[in-house]
């Protein structure tokens, strides 16, 4: 794709994301499947491109939140198993039958829609049912569980396909002893279900982190969230795992996305002019400013506002000012080369410099997460 009509784009990197893919296979329990959540535009990263390389690399369930974005993925004619995690309003459920999508089940309501739909529809409808452990989100708790499985149990036309958990706290502590309890609370429920005489199902618990640090969670399928994106899902996910495996892995995962813009005008401010909304930076040198036609409106965080910077011509160039809702602008004054239309890295590497998504969600008191997933969808996404 030519990038020269573009005011920003974004790069996604095959070879860094075919890496990710095979470090995690080669981590996995054998026998373990490996799936990948490309919810959220996938992390920001485009879904269909990812669902495209995921597809190269024979990836076999994709796991969405919500219906719609099951629904891109069919109508681009893909065949793999895709399982929404998130809600479905009971409205909608007849199109998840139809669909033959696998679908989250958490409540009476759902089962009995779930069952209503498959009925109608002279078909199956194919549920993983969620167990609450700790998180208190989505999920049924240990003290409705036996009662749900009793009604499963005689509704012929809904199949269990999975049984799942999410971690609560493995994340962002190098304690895993909630963890720990979740596990235990969760095999418990495990057995509560096979001695029902359920059977065929699959168990998954592993997002990013657990397939990393924990094997005891991989059981039949991990679900590989941000770490498939070449990002960690913590520092301490990252330590937990050097750690144990030894020091100098900095570069294990390696970023797939790298974010761009163009410099769209030059201008020159006096000493003493301010620049952007509410005066908030007053220059003390005669400045040369880059305007960049990037905005919160696309994900560029307003709180990058005079504490942000981006790479022209390898070198480091700060934010002036207010980030806007579509431009900001950038000090070049030590930047003498900068010309009109310049590619400009906002993520991403440029000469012997680099700034990664955790950069940017320090400076806005983030996490990695947010700050690629709220990259704008409009931005177009290249595979390189």
């Amino acid at each position: 794709m030519d990038t020269n009509n573009f005011t920003s784009w974004i790069e996604i990197s095959q070879s860094a994301y075919f890496k990710n893919i095979d470090f995690f296979r080669s981590k996995m329990v054998p026998g373990t499947e490996l799936s990948v959540v490309i919810k959220a535009n996938g992390y920001g990263h485009g879904i269909l491109e990812i669902a495209k390389m995921a597809n190269e690399k024979e990836v076999k369930t994709f796991c969405v939140n919500s219906l719609e974005e099951a629904l891109i993925l069919s109508d681009n004619d893909f065949s793999q198993t895709i399982f929404i995690l998130g809600p479905v309003m009971l409205s909608r459920i007849k199109t998840v039958v139809e669909k033959d999508f696998e679908c989250v089940c958490y409540n009476r309501e759902n089962l009995k829609e779930f069952q209503k739909e498959a009925f109608k529809q002279g078909k199956q409808a194919k549920i993983h049912l969620k167990i609450e452990t700790g998180t208190n989100r989505q999920g049924i708790k240990e003290r409705e569980l036996d009662d749900f499985l009793d009604r499963l149990k005689e509704t012929t036309d809904v199949e269990l396909k999975g049984v799942y958990s999410h971690f609560a706290n493995i994340e962002d502590t190098t304690d895993h002893s909630y963890a720990q309890k979740q596990i235990d609370s969760f095999e418990k429920s495990l057995n509560l279900i096979k001695s029902k005489g359920f059977k065929g199902f699959k168990v998954h618990f592993a997002s990013s982190a657990a397939a990393a640090i924990f094997p005891r969670t991989h059981y039949d399928m991990i679900r590989l969230g941000i770490s498939q994106y070449g990002l960690w899902s913590s520092k301490e996910t990252y330590l937990t795992y050097i750690s144990e495996h030894g020091h100098g892995r900095e570069h294990i995962l390696s970023p797939v996305l790298s974010w761009k813009t163009k410099i769209a005008q030059i201008k020159p401010a006096k000493k003493g002019e301010f620049v952007s909304y509410g005066c908030t930076r007053q220059v003390t040198r005669d400045t040369l400013i880059g305007v960049l036609p990037i905005g919160y409106s696309d994900g560029y965080d307003r709180k990058l506002s005079n504490q942000g910077y981006v790479l022209i011509h390898g070198k480091r160039a700060p934010v002036l000012g207010r980030v806007a809702m579509n431009l900001t602008m950038v000090d070049i004054t030590d930047i003498p080369e900068a010309k009109l239309e310049d590619e400009v890295v906002l993520i991403g590497e440029q000469g012997e410099e680099i700034i990664r998504a955790e950069n940017l969600a320090a400076l806005t008191g983030t996490i990695n997460y947010e700050t690629v997933s709220r990259i704008a969808p409009h931005i177009p996404r290249m595979i390189v």
